[in-house]
């Protein structure tokens, strides 16, 4: 029986694989299927990869926001300490009219103090007149110095004049600002509250005082006791 291309209808022979006239394969193919395309799986491993990498990336980048929360809540703890007004200053009375002070520096005037009955006496009169003054306490433990001032609200603040990390023991008072000489580190005139530089935390040490007729008393045993908080 005769056999015929199915593609251009010539007669071709039974064991023909190709018609001799168009070339149409007569047989099955047995060719092996193709071996995997190894590039495009290479395509779609980078792919992956890549997916991968991205979400890496993002946990990365996750993980770095979430550590500069915690440091920039911490700061914002610290900050918060450091500011806040201190209680010894907050509870002395009003007891004269408020001072005012330039903005140029207004230093610190020497003064002498006495230390009668377990009290060291400071006269008002003299803050008054000076607004800023210092002095010193001698302590069984050495030379303690010591500040005084009137504040913007009228109050008298007595403390220990030291700025600790620094190791400053001289101040000045810029307009409504309590000034280190040494670190430059200012601080609330009114409260001790700071304001800017490294020793925020270290403003000088408040001592509660009263004022007797034209007497502040600061008790001596509280400035004796004192030490560095630093």
């Amino acid at each position: 029986m005769a056999n015929f291309c199915t593609q251009c209808g010539k007669e071709v022979n039974a064991g023909d694989n190709f018609c001799l006239a168009c070339g149409n394969p007569l047989k099955e193919s047995t060719t092996p299927a193709s071996p995997i395309n190894q590039s495009h799986f290479d395509e779609k491993h980078a792919r992956v990869m890549g997916k991968e990498s991205r979400s890496t990336g993002n946990r990365k980048i996750i993980y770095i926001f979430g550590v500069a929360a915690v440091v920039l809540a911490l700061l914002t703890i610290i900050n918060t300490n450091s500011s806040t007004a201190n209680p010894i200053v907050e509870e002395q009375p009003v007891v004269t009219d408020p001072a005012q002070y330039p903005e140029y520096p207004t230093e610190m005037n020497p003064v002498e103090v006495k230390v009668e009955n377990g009290k060291i006496i400071v006269p008002v009169s003299l803050v008054k007149e000076k607004q800023f003054v210092s002095f010193n306490y001698n302590s069984s433990r050495g030379v303690i110095p010591m500040l005084a001032y009137v504040t913007g609200e009228g109050k008298i603040v007595t403390a220990v004049s030291m700025c600790e990390p620094c190791q400053s023991t001289t101040f000045h008072i810029r307009s409504d600002e309590l000034v280190c000489n040494s670190c430059g580190t200012t601080w609330e005139l009114d409260n001790l509250s700071g304001i800017s530089g490294a020793c925020q935390g270290y403003p000088p040490d408040a001592v509660p005082n009263v004022i007797v007729g034209d007497e502040i008393h600061i008790q001596e045993a509280i400035v004796a006791a004192w030490v560095p908080r630093a």
